[in-house]
C-alpha cells in the first residue's frame, strides 16, 4: 500500500499514553497476522480441557446469533436520525450474547481472530477479556526497524518487532486506564483497516505474511 495515500486517509495517528510515555498506536497488515496467531493460541489454551461443540450445537449458536444479529439491525437509527435511548440499551444488549456466542464458537473452533471482522472487536474489552486487549495493545505498540544504516535499509532489511514485553506492558495497564486504552485501540483499528478497505488490493491477503518483513515477538 502507498503509505502517503495510506496516511491521507487514515488521518492523524493514534497514540497511548503508558506511564510517562507517549507510544504510536497502529495496526498494518503484520499486526492482523501476528493478532490472528496469538488468539488463536489464547483461544486453544481456554478450550483444551472442553469437550468440542458439536455439529448441532455449531448450528445452533450461528442461527442464534444470526437470528439476534437481525433483530439488532432492525434497532438501529435510519440514516442521518439519533439513536433512541430505549433502542441504543437493547441493541448493545443484543450485541453482547452476539459477542458471547461467538466467543464461545470461536475458542472451539482455535484459529484466532481476524481483525478484518469488525464484530472480533467487540471481544477487546477490559472487563470482558483483559487478556485480548492487553494483546492487541501490546501488538498495537510493535514497530517497524531497520538493519543497518538509514540509507541502505530496503522492504527487506525491515523487522516488525515488539516495543515492550507483555510483562511490562501489563504493569502499565490497570482498572483506570483500560477504558481509554479500549477506546483508543478502536480508533487505531478503525485508522488502519477501514482505510484499508478503501484502498485497491495490492497488499498481501491477511493470512499471508510478507515475505520481505520479519516479525520479532
Amino acid at each position: 500500500m502507498n503509505i502517503i495515500l495510506q496516511e491521507a486517509i487514515a488521518g492523524e495517528p493514534v497514540t497511548v499514553t503508558l506511564g510517562r510515555e507517549t507510544y504510536p498506536l497502529a495496526f498494518p497488515i503484520q499486526a492482523v497476522i501476528l493478532y490472528k496467531r496469538e488468539t488463536a493460541l489464547l483461544d486453544r489454551e481456554r478450550a483444551k480441557d472442553r469437550p468440542r461443540l458439536t455439529r448441532d450445537e455449531k448450528r445452533d449458536l450461528r442461527d442464534r446469533r444470526q437470528k439476534l444479529l437481525v433483530e439488532a439491525d432492525k434497532l438501529r437509527p435510519a440514516k442521518g436520525e439519533d439513536w433512541q435511548p430505549d433502542n441504543f440499551v437493547e441493541f448493545d444488549a443484543a450485541m453482547d450474547e452476539c459477542s458471547a456466542l461467538k466467543v464461545a464458537f470461536d475458542e472451539d473452533a482455535g484459529t484466532g481472530d481476524s481483525l478484518y471482522d469488525m464484530y472480533n472487536w467487540r471481544k477487546i474489552s477490559p472487563d470482558k477479556d483483559p487478556e485480548r486487549l492487553l494483546l492487541a495493545l501490546w501488538i498495537g505498540l510493535h514497530h517497524f526497524t531497520g538493519q543497518g544504516s538509514a540509507a541502505a535499509a530496503g522492504p527487506a532489511d525491515r523487522v516488525y518487532k515488539q516495543r515492550m514485553s507483555k510483562t511490562q506492558l501489563g504493569e502499565l495497564v490497570d482498572l483506570g486506564n483500560g477504558g481509554d486504552l479500549t477506546m483508543e485501540i478502536s480508533k487505531a483499528l478503525s485508522a488502519h483497516l477501514i482505510a484499508a478497505s478503501e484502498i485497491p488490493v495490492e497488499d498481501p491477503l491477511p493470512n499471508v505474511q510478507p515475505p520481505s518483513l520479519a516479525v520479532v515477538i
